[in-house]
């Protein structure tokens, strides 16, 4: 409404806003300066108010065209100009002279000159020879000047009231002129715009420029110029304004371009003109242009095409057709000028083309080029009537009254050609903005194989990929489908995109590749090139093997690139080997590509080579060869960064260091990998704050990425510190990083590994819910895994039932966690446990296990991940790398063991052989260090000591071997001899061997195995400590025991529970609690500390009979003061496992048997228990 008022304000704006009155009832007056003085900001209304003025009604009720109905709203650039400060409004007027309208057809007249500088009916000042100062004379003839501007062609004459009307405005207005402010006096002083301005040479200048801001300069300095000028300078200002989207502009270019002939068109120009009449709502005028452009020869097809999707696009968007038929009557012409043929003479560099076997090449594709280049293949060009709102409605509604209604229209009968042209044209643009119900639908209207095409060029992109696949499977069976090679591509990418199990891909894929053959006879070669990837990035080794050969033979003398030549040809064989860790193929193909094809490999094949020995975990090969591949050619930042993050999750810092600053001198740029690779590096080696520093600095340079902060995330959870968690979570909202799936998943890891099972399942329900993060099958497997570390069974199956109620598609590892949560059928509820037997459950485990690893419906062994068994397994790494099924086989083997099944844990071992390592395989150096722990434990309960000896050995001395860190240098003191990753890697056959050694009451064995672990280099947990001083009192070492302890231990002892009460100190705070049970965290526990005590009175007894026996007593009274202390300390509570232990008789009362006595936490809350542990290396994983 405020538009229109300001409208009504413009010269004959009343006849705009109602027109049709035949004679004007308005007197002409000024109002006064001090009514406008109001001081508001710059508006551009312009848009806003064209759109309220369109389809005004009509008073006279007349059936006049849509022309004379649509006259030019168009009024001053500046609708609301009494808002502008007083200083800014007459420049801003003197460049925007006052636009003549007119009730006619035209809106005004082409061949009429705007008159210079014309005042405006109303202004917000009054210009200075227009006021007659007092004493001043005014001539007749300037007065009367005055009155009749600005000039309207329905108005002959002005009366005289209105001018002696006027005149004594004029006089009014002069009596305030003396009272305004110097600012108002001068109003008229514009910079560079006085009447001597240099018009001609500021207009050469603002033509010069690239952009359109300075359109009304233009015109303003355009406007000065004589008529001859304007007559030199008019292609060149009309093709600056044709820059310019305003709406206030298109009334000049609209004028201006009228007044150029013909011949002088250009393919800007006319698209300009088009666009200011359909801006100004002259469409039959924009018709009229559009249809001399299709007779013009010299405007190219683009332009065309731009125009005729403004007109289509305003005649859609009309309430009536008439327009819609009009535009369409040209088909024939239009037709024509987009004939293939019709482009000969814009391909201006066929003549330097002289290579007679890449033009018959090129000529091949003549039918389908000839299909994309005729009229019907502008439709992806059409940007504006994809923009039309309900466009898939009036595309679906053509077919039925669309068509009836055009050719029930008088004048020349549409054929049936162009009427399906047309329906084409609609449903194409359709597809872009329809919904997805609407796709399928439209496409069954026409059955149009490039609108099958145009919608599945985009579906990756558009993330409409399920849809995609229908829309294909509908478009394949067409009788004149011919899906082409983009369409196929687009396919590939799909499937392999594809939120699907990977049956469901394979098959997909497989058919497409049958497409391919079906038509087209032979694949692209890029499609090999994309078949040969997919297939070797998942091991497929038979399937690369047979593409290879194939596609070697197909193009080995290829004109444009031989297949010797090319920089992938060897890298899919190296690919498919390298995947699955399969260094001695990889190392064999990478040899051949220079002894047999003499050929030097690339820095790709070294990369690939060695990304191989990253799979397979065989550190030192990757150093060797990444040092071989320095001194042969030039690594880049993918070469450091495979190596970086292997020595960086190792912890080797020193190394990884000296890499980094060697990268920085060979001038290699610093991605995210090496960044990570880091970060990785600090934080294994317990210096988090530098990492974090390292990734804050990274992030305000721009460098880091999300990656680096979900890297830190996962080491402050591995340490159980939520608050550290929560930190970097602030200190990425700080530094603007955003979170990602990924983030998340390490969020819930770390509440795994924290045993905050039911905040992990809360998150992953309100994600479910209020789709905070896109969930995968991943989450649920992490979440399963943090309810079977706390024990909670029963929630993995009700969770399970969820994620399948919940549309997700049953992934190994889900299915692993809930074979974990059969086999702990122990901590079910009695209800639920009392279904089956013992033998029942352990069944249903093993036939849920089965469903990952058994055969499949072929007969084939299934291997989530892989294809097939490696033919020649790597030894090298196998004791400590970790894979998906190690940690699956070694998990059920452990949960065997523990149910005393050794039979079948043993023919679960033998099942892993034949599936990973051959048939041929042993247990010697085969197996992950996870299975070897359980086969310890097996052993030791059947009594075969012997057995877990040797099997110790093997461990021990792999374990050196593979866990050597880089930065050991034997002549270099304190130099660490093990990496950081792998310094608790033997905690838990540790704990094996020292049972073994308990139970044989070997001492000195127990002190000597402690002794060499350590001298080697790898370090002793909490658990292992704790068992190794209570085994030494019971084994009467008493002095070593309690020095141990008082060194390593007692530091972190932070009193007897019982007595923090008394003193009211309250509970040791939940982070500190929590970091206890990290295996680095040491602190004796309360069954060790009533160890020591039973050892001290022991000793205390027999101190008064052996010498010995004093003065060992005397050396621990002055060397052990802690552990003193606190055994003094104990206040007796008479619990069950104190009794046990200090053998006291009046043990009744039975309500304290479960007290905590050591910081609130029993020893298993002290140390991590075997579910924490596999929670924290699938976290690593």
């Amino acid at each position: 409404m405020l538009e229109k008022t300001a409208a009504s304000l413009e010269p004959c704006g009343f006849q705009r806003v109602i027109p049709g009155a035949t004679q004007s009832f308005r007197t002409t007056r000024q109002l006064r300066t001090a009514f406008w003085q109001h001081g508001a900001a710059d508006l551009e209304l312009s848009t806003a108010w064209q759109a309220l003025m369109h389809g005004t009604f009509d008073l006279n009720m007349g059936s006049t065209s849509e022309e004379n109905n649509s006259p030019a709203l168009s009024a001053s650039a500046f609708l609301l100009d009494f808002l502008y400060p007083t200083g800014a409004v007459t420049p801003m007027r003197h460049l925007t002279p006052t636009l003549r309208t007119s009730r006619t057809s035209d809106g005004f007249r082409h061949g009429q000159r705007f008159t210079r500088l014309t005042s405006r009916l109303y202004t917000s000042s009054l210009p200075k020879q227009q006021v007659r100062r007092p004493g001043a004379d005014v001539a007749p003839n300037q007065e009367a000047h005055e009155l009749k501007k600005p000039e309207i062609a329905d108005i002959n004459r002005i009366s005289d009231i209105e001018v002696a009307q006027k005149t004594a405005e004029a006089e009014a207005d002069a009596d305030a002129y003396e009272t305004r402010t110097q600012v108002e006096a001068t109003v008229d002083d514009i910079d560079d715009l006085g009447a001597d301005a240099d018009h001609l040479g500021l207009l050469e200048n603002l033509l010069k420029e690239a952009d359109s801001e300075d359109a009304d300069r233009v015109w303003y300095h355009y406007r000065a110029l004589d008529e001859a000028l304007q007559a030199d300078y008019l292609d060149r200002v009309l093709t600056y304004l044709s820059r310019s989207d305003r709406i206030s502009d298109a009334w000049k270019i609209s004028e201006l371009f009228h007044k150029l002939p013909l011949p002088l068109w250009t393919s800007q120009i006319f698209v300009a003109g088009v666009r200011a009449e359909i801006n100004l709502q002259n469409d039959y005028r924009a018709l009229e242009i559009f249809s001399k452009g299709l007779d013009h020869s010299s405007l190219n097809l683009p332009s065309l095409v731009d125009a005729l999707d403004l007109l289509l696009a305003s005649a859609l968007r009309s309430s009536t057709p008439e327009l819609l038929k009009s535009v369409w009557k040209h088909y024939p012409k239009m037709a024509a000028r987009w004939d293939f043929k019709g482009i000969t003479s814009q391909l201006e560099d066929t003549a330097s083309v002289h290579d007679v076997a890449v033009l018959k090449d090129i000529w091949t594709h003549y039918p389908h080029m000839a299909r994309r280049w005729n009229f019907e293949g502008i439709t992806s060009q059409l940007t504006h009537v994809a923009s039309v709102p309900g466009l898939a409605e009036k595309a679906l509604d053509f077919q039925t009254r669309g068509r009836r209604e055009l050719q029930e229209l008088d004048g020349i009968k549409l054929s049936q050609g162009a009427l399906d042209t047309l329906q084409r044209i609609l449903v194409r643009r359709a597809l872009v903005s329809c919904a997805d119900d609407q796709v399928i639908p439209l496409l069954n209207v026409t059955n149009d194989p490039l609108a099958f095409e145009e919608f599945l060029r985009t579906i990756v992109r558009t993330g409409k990929g399920e849809l995609g696949v229908q829309v294909y499977q509908i478009y394949r069976t067409l009788p004149k489908a011919m899906p082409s090679h983009p369409i196929l591509h687009e396919l590939f990418r799909t499937y392999t995109s594809l939120s699907a199990p990977m049956s469901v891909k394979l098959a997909g894929l497989e058919s497409l590749w049958g497409d391919w053959h079906w038509f087209h006879t032979t694949p692209s070669r890029r499609a090999f090139q994309r078949y040969l990837g997919f297939y070797a990035s998942r091991g497929h080794t038979r399937r690369v093997y047979d593409l290879w050969i194939k596609y070697v033979e197909l193009y080995r003398d290829d004109l444009t690139l031989p297949i010797l030549d090319a920089d992938d040809t060897f890298s899919h064989l190296l690919q498919v080997h390298a995947v699955q860790g399969e260094v001695e193929e990889a190392q064999h193909i990478f040899d051949e590509i220079s002894t047999k094809f003499r050929i030097t490999p690339n820095t790709h094949c070294w990369n690939i080579l060695l990304n191989a020995y990253a799979k397979a975990g065989d550190y030192d090969g990757a150093v060797s060869t990444f040092e071989k591949f320095v001194a042969a050619g030039q690594p880049d930042e993918y070469s450091y960064g495979t190596v970086m993050q292997m020595a960086g999750d190792r912890g080797d810092l020193g190394f990884t260091v000296d890499l980094y600053r060697r990268a920085q001198r060979a001038g290699v740029r610093a991605n995210e990998a090496i960044l990570c690779s880091l970060v990785d590096a600090y934080c294994r080696n317990d210096y988090l704050q530098a990492a974090q520093d390292m990734g804050i600095r990274a992030a305000k340079k721009g460098v880091a990425s999300t990656y680096i902060f979900n890297k830190l995330i996962h080491h402050y959870g591995t340490r159980r510190d939520l608050a550290g968690m929560n930190k970097i979570l602030q200190v990425m909202a700080e530094e603007n990083v955003p979170y990602d799936k990924y983030t998340y998943r390490q969020l819930l890891l770390g509440l795994s590994i924290c045993r905050q099972s039911q905040h992990a399942l809360n998150l992953l329900i309100v994600a479910l819910k209020d789709n905070i993060f896109e969930v995968t099958a991943e989450h649920f497997s992490i979440v399963m895994g943090s309810l079977l570390t706390s024990g909670e069974p029963a929630a993995v199956l009700r969770l399970d039932k969820l994620m399948q109620d919940s549309g997700f598609a049953t992934s190994s590892d889900t299915l692993f966690r809930l074979t974990r949560a059969l086999g702990e059928f122990k901590n079910l509820p009695p209800k639920t446990r009392s279904r089956r037997t013992a033998s029942e459950w352990l069944g249903e485990m093993l036939r849920s296990f089965n469903n990952i690893y058994g055969l499949g419906d072929q007969g084939e062994l299934r291997r989530p991940g892989l294809s097939s068994p490696g033919n020649k397994p790597n030894r090298r790494g196998k004791l400590l790398r970790k894979t998906t099924e190690r940690f699956h086989f070694g998990t059920i083997v452990r949960i065997l063991t523990e149910l005393r099944e050794f039979t079948k844990a043993r023919e679960l071992v033998d099942l892993y052989l034949y599936i990973f390592e051959g048939s041929e395989a042993s247990l010697d150096g085969a197996l992950p260090i996870m299975m070897l722990n359980s086969i310890m434990e097996a052993d030791f309960h059947a009594g075969h000591n012997d057995r877990v000896q040797a099997t110790w050995e093997v461990l021990f001395e792999t374990a050196k071997k593979e866990g050597r860190s880089a930065d050991f240098v034997a002549w270099v003191p304190n130099a660490p001899k093990i990496s950081a990753k792998y310094h608790y890697v033997l905690s838990p056959s540790l704990e094996i061997m020292q049972k073994m050694l308990f139970m044989k009451e070997d001492a000195t064995g127990l002190q000597n195995l402690i002794r060499e672990i350590r001298e080697e280099g790898f370090e002793i947990d909490s658990m292992n400590w704790n068992f190794y001083i209570r085994a030494l009192v019971q084994l009467h070492q008493y002095k070593e025991a309690f020095v141990t302890c008082e060194q390593l231990l007692m530091p972190n002892w932070r009193g007897w529970f019982v007595a923090r009460q008394k003193e009211r100190l309250g509970n040791i705070p939940l982070d500190v609690r929590r970091k206890g049970t990290s295996p680095s965290h040491l602190r004796p526990v309360a069954t060790t500390l009533y160890q020591l005590a039973r050892g001290y009175m022991e000793l205390d007894q027999l101190r008064h009979w052996s010498a010995e026996a004093a003065a060992t007593f005397q050396e621990i009274e002055q060397e052990c003061v802690q552990v003193v202390r606190a055994i003094k300390s104990m206040v007796r509570v008479y619990s069950k496992e104190e009794y046990e232990i200090l053998g006291e008789q009046d043990f009744a009362d039975a309500n304290l048997a479960d007290v905590d006595f050591d910081g609130g936490e029993s020893y298993e809350a002290e140390t991590e228990t075997e579910a924490e542990a596999e929670a924290r290396e699938d976290a690593e994983d």
